[in-house]
């Protein structure tokens, strides 16, 4: 009995290969879909820490008597709202004067900054920051 002497692929082979392929293809655009996602997540968590401390150092120019009446802040005074706007319009940005219960020095005042908005996989996000501010302002005596 003489053997064929042609070479090549099975079609049992060429399945088994194909399958292989495309395993190794999935996991490549699973992990193209996980970083992008991941990009997208860091990318508004920093806009959004960025805009509330930028609205933070704003406050720190102020006098205490206006920061006193602040209540909010928007995309003309914090470009970085403009940026956090899935579906929604337009990130919010909320400001509170902490004053009742802080400390006994009506002089020192704990100012919150926060930032809402709805992020690209539907869910409703914020972050907040806060610093202190006294009436005579920093290093002040």
């Amino acid at each position: 009995m003489q053997l064929s002497s042609k070479k090549g692929f099975t079609l049992v082979e060429a399945l088994i290969a194909s399958g292989v392929m495309a395993i190794g293809l999935l996991a490549v655009i699973t992990g193209i879909y996980l970083q992008t996602t991941l990009l997208n997540k860091t990318r508004e968590q920093t806009t959004a820490t960025l805009t509330a401390q930028g609205e933070i150092e704003n406050i720190r120019g102020m006098t205490f008597s206006d920061i006193l009446a602040l209540t909010s802040f928007n995309e003309t005074n914090a470009p970085g709202l403009t940026y956090l706007h899935y579906g929604s319009g337009f990130g919010k940005g909320d400001i509170s004067v902490d004053s009742a219960g802080f400390t006994i020095d009506p002089n020192i005042r704990r100012v919150s900054v926060t930032v809402t908005w709805n992020s690209i996989n539907g869910k409703t996000l914020t972050k907040t920051m806060s610093t202190l501010v006294t009436k005579n302002g920093i290093n002040k005596q």
